[in-house]
């Protein structure tokens, strides 16, 4: 893929996790093991009070997740934000990224709407090529459940008496369909870890649309869109480090 690099360094260095959330590693952990210690909560609940106390420990338990979260990770993040950028607002930091990205394009020779333009049919090109990926993995998922079901029809065929074949027939009808459900599930699972260069190519592409358009825009009115980011952008050593990575290809 001709954009991989451009990809891994929009993925990584422009995360949120590289911008936020790897400054507060021990919150996260502090947060992960909490979670599971208060597992014990719907655990004790179903234990003593039966299934309805289940059900009761387990929404406790959800509610305290979403306390625990807000508390430990987004006011942390916020705090981080604060006071690594000077940005009190999570929709700032979207437009930091947008401005980071910027000007790491227009360090290594993409800042006009037609430069843009061109490297966005690069990433096209490579997401395409990911789409064919995709469509293969769904035909072999299609594959599988087929073979499953001609077998069952073989073995329907050859089962006696006639009313025995219905119940067959309903039962594989049933094991067919969450055979595929399954399949769907496992594919998902596998596709949000396997499939991150696409959902980052496709990201990229919108954003590179937007950068284009603020080019557009700069050129054709006062109007300065980064005014606010590059200053932060300036008076932050960790983020002119990330402008400074190596070219892209």
């Amino acid at each position: 893929m001709a954009g991989e690099k451009l990809i891994r360094f929009y993925r990584t260095k422009l995360s949120n996790y590289n911008l936020i959330y790897g400054f507060m590693t021990q919150r996260i952990w502090t947060f992960c093991l909490l979670m599971i210690l208060l597992l014990a909560l719907p655990t004790a609940f179903g234990l003593a009070f039966g299934v309805g106390g289940l059900w009761t420990g387990l929404i406790g338990y959800a509610v305290l997740f979403l306390f625990v979260y807000y508390l430990l990770i987004v006011r942390r993040a916020q705090k981080e934000l604060w006071k690594r950028y000077r940005i009190r607002d999570f929709k700032k930091l979207h437009m930091l990224k947008l401005c980071l990205l910027r000007n790491y394009l227009a360090r290594n020779g993409f800042a006009s709407p037609e430069e843009l333009s061109t490297l966005q049919k690069v990433l096209e090109e490579d997401d395409t090529l990911l789409r064919k990926n995709f469509t293969i993995k769904n035909m072999a998922i299609l594959l599988v459940v087929l073979i499953f079901a001609a077998l069952g029809a073989v073995f329907i065929l050859e089962a006696s008496p006639e009313g025995h074949r219905i119940f067959l027939a309903v039962i594989l009808a049933l094991f067919v369909l969450f055979l595929a459900s399954v399949l769907r599930i496992i594919g998902y699972v596998i596709s949000y870890f396997s499939d991150a260069n696409k959902r980052s190519a496709r990201a990229l592409i919108q954003v590179m649309q937007e950068l284009s358009a603020s080019y557009i825009m700069e050129q054709n009115t006062d109007y300065q869109p980064y005014r606010e980011m590059e200053l932060v952008i300036a008076n932050s050593d960790i983020l002119k480090e990330i402008i400074d990575g190596k070219a892209i290809f």
